[in-house]
């Protein structure tokens, strides 16, 4: 009986513990609830933030891709403007250099021009303010230089002009092939000229070395033609002859059109006395 008495003690006060346990829990269930919803909203939230980062992951992936493909198709232009601008220096830029050296060269021989004109235009003035006090007009006579093929001209062209010094004349003007030049009566150049023409026929070298210098300049073209006032030498492909013409036979009109036909003009010259022609070279050769 005792112990049924202690049993049902013992169970009563358990009952008591129980329920006095439980009227301490109920009242923080709402907390416990609320802190499980703000559990499950951050589930919620770190599912979306891996759902962001995943999306932002693949977006900046792309946006990397397509900016490789953009630094390829901007390399492959800038490839194409280097080699295009190669093309240009390489095709253009010597073109137009050699246009600026051409156009330059063509400056300077008109600068050239115009200061030889200066200077001619000064000597007629003198000449002429000579003649008004009493003095003698200045003899003009007329030069001419053709050869072929061209690249034969410039040296033939210093020689001449070496000539030309050396017998006292200056040029006055040039119009391509034609020269005027000044400082000589023709009367006193047809006398010095003949006295070259039978110098050459003689080989006296120390007399002749400017005439036998153009001669030779004559005969390294294949054709063409020197003129000093009277003189005349005349290269053809199988001689070059020398003649002066007497100063009558410059005011026949048909005489310039002589230059023209290389083979009427040597013809023209081995008809000359002897004393007034020489066969430098080819047939009937006297030197």
């Amino acid at each position: 009986m005792t112990v049924i008495l202690v049993l049902l003690c013992l169970a009563i006060a358990g009952r008591e513990l129980y329920l006095a346990f439980e009227r301490k829990r109920i009242p923080g269930a709402p907390e416990i609830a609320d802190i499980r919803t703000q559990l499950r909203a951050l589930k919620g939230t770190r599912d979306e933030l891996e759902s962001v980062r995943a999306s932002q992951g693949d977006r900046l992936d792309r946006l990397t891709r397509e900016q490789d493909r953009d630094r390829e198709a901007l390399g492959a232009a800038d490839a194409r403007i280097r080699s295009l601008i190669s093309q240009i220096n390489d095709r253009m830029v010597p073109d137009v250099n050699d246009r600026l050296h051409r156009q330059r060269e063509a400056m300077e021989r008109l600068a050239a021009d115009l200061t030889g004109l200066r200077a001619q235009l000064a000597r007629r003035l003198d000449d002429a303010v000579a003649a008004s006090l009493g003095a003698e007009a200045a003899d003009v006579v007329a030069g001419l230089l053709r050869v072929e093929p061209p690249e034969t001209l410039p040296p033939a062209a210093a020689v001449f002009g070496r000539f030309v010094e050396h017998q006292g004349l200056r040029v006055e003007l040039t119009d391509l092939d034609r020269y005027y030049l000044s400082g000589r009566s023709p009367r006193g150049l047809e006398r010095d000229f003949i006295e070259l023409v039978r110098a050459l026929r003689g080989d006296c070298e120390e007399t002749t070395e400017q005439l036998r210098d153009l001669a030779r300049a004559l005969g390294d073209a294949e054709r063409g033609t020197a003129q000093i006032g009277p003189l005349l030498l005349v290269r053809t492909p199988d001689s070059l002859v020398c003649g002066v013409l007497p100063l009558a036979e410059l005011l026949r009109p048909e005489t310039p059109g002589l230059l023209d036909d290389l083979p009427a003009a040597e013809r023209r010259i081995r008809q000359l006395p002897e004393t007034r022609f020489c066969v430098v070279s080819g047939s009937d050769s006297s030197t």
